[in-house]
């Protein structure tokens, strides 16, 4: 029996061997190495890094939109007349191109003709005796102060067409320069002035004869006055 003492002893050895290699196992069951785990670990729990962002390019200036086309309201040909303000005489005005002859008759006492400019809707005239004329006009109608005879006016009369208008005559008698002008407004009626001696140093002015406008042509006693348009549209009588 004590022959076998040897065996068991080894036997008892090699279990205790198996369980303390076990145990070794339960404690690690993964059975990789610590450092590995704790790199594997930081690396799950670190933020993601973080991706850099090119800037947006900045966006182009939307194109200015075209200045407006200065547009003038001012016409180049017309032909206005009408009452001044009060209804103590009518004016009547002519633009053609840059040029205007203005005209402001009561019939007797006040008349006055008037020549200058029209640039971009402004009107400036003169006349004789220190008269003068200023006004704005555009395609509608004309506004502005005459002085003549020392009185003055005020006005805004409209554009008109022919045969209303602006007319005037000259003939010479004698030796004397006779002058005649008509405003004949959009509903016929007309104001005239007939200066009998237009040259001398005191011009008088009487009430004109009727103008039959269709053959443009008055009667004044024994003289047949001859009148021509003053008219801006077709430039007759600048």
């Amino acid at each position: 029996m004590r022959r076998n003492t040897p065996l068991i002893t080894l036997l008892t050895g090699a279990a205790l061997g198996v369980v303390l290699l076990v145990a070794s196992m339960l404690a690690d069951p993964s059975g990789k190495p610590a450092s590995y785990s704790a790199a594997a670990a930081a690396a799950t729990s670190a933020p993601p890094a973080a991706t850099e962002t090119a800037p947006a390019a900045p966006s182009s200036p939307a194109p200015a939109a075209p200045s407006p086309t200065a547009v003038t309201t001012a016409p180049v040909k017309a032909t206005y007349a009408g009452r001044v303000g009060g209804g103590g005489g009518s004016v009547a005005v002519s633009i053609h191109g840059s040029q205007a002859i203005a005209y402001v008759c009561n019939g007797s006492t006040v008349e006055a003709w008037f020549k200058g400019t029209a640039v971009n809707g402004v009107l400036i005239m003169t006349g004789k005796n220190h008269s003068h004329f200023s006004a704005i006009y555009d395609f509608g109608k004309v506004t502005g102060d005459v002085l003549a005879h020392g009185t003055d006016y005020s006005f805004s009369v409209p554009v008109v067409t022919k045969p209303s208008g602006l007319y005037r005559a000259t003939a010479v008698v004698r030796g004397a320069t006779i002058k005649a002008g008509w405003i004949v407004l959009s509903d016929g009626t007309q104001v005239g002035s007939l200066e009998p001696a237009s040259d001398s140093s005191a011009p008088s002015a009487n009430e004109a004869p009727v103008l039959d406008v269709t053959t443009g042509t008055a009667q004044a006693g024994h003289l047949v006055l001859r009148a021509v348009p003053v008219d801006g549209v077709t430039g007759s009588g600048f």
